[in-house]
Formats: C-alpha cells, sequence, structure tokens
C-alpha cells in the first residue's frame, strides 16, 4: 500500500494543489493529512474543501484546533494569532 502525506499546509492553496499534482503523478492508495490545513494563508476555506475532498484522514494540528476553538493559541506569535482570527470567522 502507498500512502500519500500532506502536512503543514497553512492555508497556501497553490502549494497544496502542487503537492496533490505530485502524488497524483507518483500514485498513492490512502491520503494522509497530518494536519494544519489553516494558519497564515490566504486560502483557508479552499484548503479546507481540498482536505476534505481528497483526503481518506486527517488529523488535527495545533493551528487548526485554535481556528475551532480547541486550544488558547494566546502565546502565538502576533502574524499567528492575526491570522489564525481571521481564520476563525
Amino acid at each position: 500500500m502507498r500512502i500519500g502525506i500532506v502536512s503543514d499546509v497553512h492555508a497556501n492553496v497553490e502549494a497544496l494543489e502542487a503537492c496533490l499534482q505530485a502524488l497524483d503523478e507518483r500514485g498513492y492508495d490512502y491520503l494522509a493529512c497530518l494536519g494544519d490545513v489553516v494558519g497564515y494563508g490566504a486560502q483557508p476555506n479552499e484548503c479546507c474543501a481540498l482536505i476534505r475532498e481528497r483526503a481518506d484522514v486527517t488529523i488535527l494540528g495545533n493551528h487548526d484546533a485554535a481556528v475551532c476553538g480547541r486550544m488558547d493559541y494566546g502565546y502565538y506569535r502576533l502574524i499567528a494569532r492575526q491570522a489564525l482570527d481571521w481564520h476563525a470567522r
């Protein structure tokens, strides 16, 4: 079984699409997302939609948990807090 893995996309849909294309070209049987789909980048909704569509399993990353209100991110750097606040809206 060939397992494809994506991780730490941080709302960069162009990077996610490039990774998925590379995985498609190489072939895989199962796709796992190891979290941090959101955070920093400008396309959180697009990245979440692609991961929902393509991944067989997704693990909640710390940035994902912060956006969902499942962890405090008050200690994150300012730019990270600002991005997560925006993504949570």
